[in-house]
C-alpha cells in the first residue's frame, strides 16, 4: 500500500464513541468541509436525501425479497429457491442488511446536514417532539 493509499484509508474525522448527537453534527460539518460540499444549497440537500431514501427503500425490498425490478412475487422466487440454496441466500441477506445499514447511514448525514444549515439542535428537536408524541394519540 503506497503512503498516499494509507493516508486515503485513515481516519481524517472522528466520532468519539458514545459521542452526543451535537457532536454527530459537528462531524458532519467536518465531513462537509473536508470535500467541499458546504455549497450544496438546502433544497439540494432535501433532493439528495430523497433520493438516498429511495435506495433505503429499495434495499428494504431486496432484504425482504418483495417483488424484484422484473417483478416476480416473493412467493414465486421462493418456490423457485432450493434447499441447497439456503446458505447462498443467507449471504445474500447479510449483505443486503449491511447495504440497508449503509442506506440509513447516507439518509441521516442528509438530515443531520438539512439541520445544521438551518441552525437546528437534532438532539433539543429529538426531546421536545418525542414528548409530544407521548401524550399524542394517533386514529388507527
Amino acid at each position: 500500500m503506497s503512503s498516499s493509499d494509507q493516508q486515503s484509508s485513515e481516519e481524517k474525522i472522528k466520532l468519539p464513541t458514545n459521542a452526543p448527537m451535537k457532536a454527530y453534527q459537528d462531524y458532519i460539518n467536518q465531513l462537509e468541509n473536508l470535500h467541499g460540499w458546504q455549497d450544496v444549497d438546502l433544497v439540494h440537500n432535501c433532493f439528495l436525501m430523497g433520493e438516498e431514501v429511495g435506495e433505503l427503500f429499495k434495499g428494504v425490498r431486496k432484504y425482504l425479497n418483495y417483488a424484484s425490478e422484473n417483478h416476480q412475487s416473493s412467493q414465486d422466487m421462493s418456490q423457485e429457491l432450493s434447499q441447497d440454496m439456503s446458505q447462498e441466500t443467507s449471504k445474500l441477506q447479510i449483505k443486503a442488511k449491511q447495504n440497508i445499514a449503509e442506506e440509513i447511514v447516507d439518509v441521516f448525514n442528509y438530515l443531520l446536514a438539512i439541520a445544521n444549515r438551518l441552525d437546528i439542535d437534532v438532539e433539543e428537536a429529538f426531546r421536545d417532539k418525542n414528548k409530544t408524541n407521548q401524550n399524542r394519540t394517533w386514529k388507527s
